[in-house]
Order: structure tokens, then C-alpha cells, then sequence
């Protein structure tokens, strides 16, 4: 029986999940539910809203001692991880309910354990380095196809943030002359308007319209516009790839891991594009093997970290 747990939340665009993690990285248990509720309601209620669900399930299913909570939204955040500055998926008109606040500070009159805030990919990441046995100092580039493009890159272990906390937004780097309106609000070819889920269901919309998003792979892989998907996918990789020298670099999100996604053409177009001989010989590209709950799991890893939970653990063996 597990004495102590730590809990992540996992808040997407379209799904939130939340689980309790033994100090040992085993979750115990999960739970998914629609994120609506937590993107739908006025700022003023933000927090009591997100702290009531929190504190719902830990009453619930969690009658473990917690040592810690950590909460990602798919979102930029200030340097601190402590405010939010935007989460345009999360909301309407590019505007999110929990826009401007410090989440952490404010959750924490309402929850007994310390609180951090991360981004969704921060923690993705943790939890791709620890599955995949990923280990080294040098740089560690995350990158994750999904509604958007949603990245994270680590040095020495640790998060790069940029000098205002907003680095790696890759989505937003403009590589396109296409002038599509992306979810920023912009118009300067973002690179989640060629590569991205909500660049995948235009191209649903427009050339195949009887199939389920979910279908297009195993349907149409071969089509010219999904080997053109494909290759603008590889495009933003091999960008990456060619800015950062990468020791490793983690490909991951749900489009990625679609039935009859060629991943074996993604490989073959990123590697077209780096440039030779370096870093193309040394480039090292991983699949994720992350499932639904790798938000949960990742938040337990930043925490074993950030509060040192690995000496917690090994004094509760040495008492066994």
C-alpha cells in the first residue's frame, strides 16, 4: 500500500486529466473528463473552479499523504511558472479565461501541498526523457504535433525558457507565405497553419470529406495532400533540428501517433532537410511512446524532481 503520491493535472484543449503518482512513478489512478468546464466560466472563477475540481478528486480516489501538485495548461507562461500569459486553444478569440493570473499562487490557498505550473509539452517531455531512457546533459528538443504544435527544448536537464519564459514556440514561427489566419489571431504563416490538427481537418474538410479524421491515414497516406502534410510536418522538425544540433529530439502528439501515420516518411523528408553532413549524421530522432495519461506521469517526474522526492522514496524502502 502506497503512503504518499504526488498529482498532476493535465488540461487540453479538448480533454483534462488528473491522477494520483506513487514516489516509485506508478499512477495509481486516473480520471478524464471535458475540459469545458474549466475553459468556459468568467476569470473571476478561474481558480476556485480548477481548485474545487482538484481538491473533488483528491477526496475522491486519493486517500494518500500528497507531497505535491502540478498543474499544465497549453499555454505560455511567464519565466517563473507562475503566470499565464495566453492559452489560445483553451479559450475563444485567441482569449482564455486564465489569462494574465498566477494560477499556483492562487490554487494554493485552496490545496494543502506545494503547487507548480508548467506547460503541457514541459511535462511531455519529462515524461518521453524517462520512458525512453534519454540520458544527457546536452540539448533535448520535444516536439509534439497535436491540436497545435507544442514544443520544449531542455539543456543540462533543465527547461529552456527564453528571457520572458515563451521559448520554443515553434508553432508560431512563420514559414509559410500562405496568410492563413492562425489560432494566435495572426496572419504570417504560422507553422501550425501547414502542420497541425487543425490544419489536418481543413484538409479533411476540403479533399475527403466522407472520411473520419481519424481514417485519413489508413485511407489516404498516399494522396498527394497528405504527403504534402507529411512533409511540411518534417519541415518544422528539420528546422529545429538544423537551429538546435539536438542531442535528441523526441517526436510525439496525437497526430504523429494516428492509425497508418507514415512515420517512416516523416523520417525520410526530416532527414532530406538537415543540413549534411551535420547535424544530419548525428541527428537522433525517437518516437514517443507516450499513452493518455503521459501528462499525468510527466508532472510526477517534474515534481520527483523539482521537491527531490527521490530521497523520500528511498527512506520509505530503507524503512521497509
Amino acid at each position: 500500500m502506497y503512503n504518499k503520491c504526488v498529482i498532476g493535472i493535465d488540461i487540453g484543449g479538448t480533454y483534462s486529466r488528473i491522477g494520483a503518482v506513487a514516489l516509485d512513478g506508478m499512477l495509481l489512478h486516473s480520471e478524464i473528463t471535458s475540459s469545458r468546464f474549466i475553459a468556459e466560466g468568467t476569470p473571476d472563477t478561474a481558480i476556485s473552479n480548477l481548485a474545487a475540481y482538484i481538491n473533488a478528486y483528491i477526496k475522491k480516489n486519493v486517500p494518500q499523504i500528497i507531497l505535491g501538485v502540478a498543474v499544465a495548461f497549453p499555454a505560455t507562461i511567464d519565466k517563473k511558472r507562475e503566470i499565464l500569459y495566453s492559452a489560445t486553444n483553451l479559450g475563444k478569440n485567441a482569449k482564455c479565461r486564465f489569462d494574465g493570473l498566477n494560477i499556483p499562487g492562487e490554487l494554493q490557498k485552496y490545496i494543502d501541498a506545494p503547487v507548480f505550473l508548467g506547460k503541457d509539452t514541459d511535462f511531455l517531455l519529462y515524461n518521453d526523457i524517462h520512458e525512453l531512457n534519454v540520458d544527457t546533459d546536452e540539448i533535448i528538443s520535444g516536439i509534439y504535433f497535436g491540436t497545435g504544435i507544442g514544443s520544449c527544448f531542455m539543456y543540462h536537464r533543465e527547461i529552456i525558457y527564453g528571457n520572458d519564459g515563451v521559448a520554443g514556440e515553434i508553432g508560431h514561427l512563420p514559414i509559410s507565405d500562405n496568410r492563413r489566419r492562425c489560432t494566435c489571431g495572426e496572419r504570417q504563416g504560422c507553422c501550425e497553419t501547414i502542420a497541425s490538427g487543425w490544419r489536418l481537418e481543413e484538409i479533411c474538410r476540403e479533399s475527403f470529406p466522407d472520411t473520419p479524421v481519424s481514417e485519413l491515414f489508413l485511407r489516404h497516406a498516399d494522396t498527394p495532400e497528405l504527403r504534402n502534410f507529411v512533409y511540411d510536418c518534417a519541415r518544422v522538425i528539420a528546422l529545429t533540428g538544423n537551429l538546435l544540433n539536438s542531442a535528441c529530439t523526441i517526436i510525439g502528439g496525437g497526430i504523429v501517433n494516428m492509425k497508418g501515420f507514415p512515420k517512416d516518411l516523416l523520417r525520410e523528408n526530416v532527414f532530406s532537410m538537415l543540413r549534411h553532413p551535420l547535424p544530419r549524421n548525428t541527428f537522433q530522432l525517437l518516437f514517443s511512446s507516450s499513452d493518455q495519461n503521459a501528462g499525468i506521469l510527466g508532472a510526477a517526474q517534474f515534481l520527483f524532481q523539482k521537491l527531490n522526492l527521490s530521497s523520500v522514496l528511498e527512506a520509505e524502502q530503507e524503512e521497509k
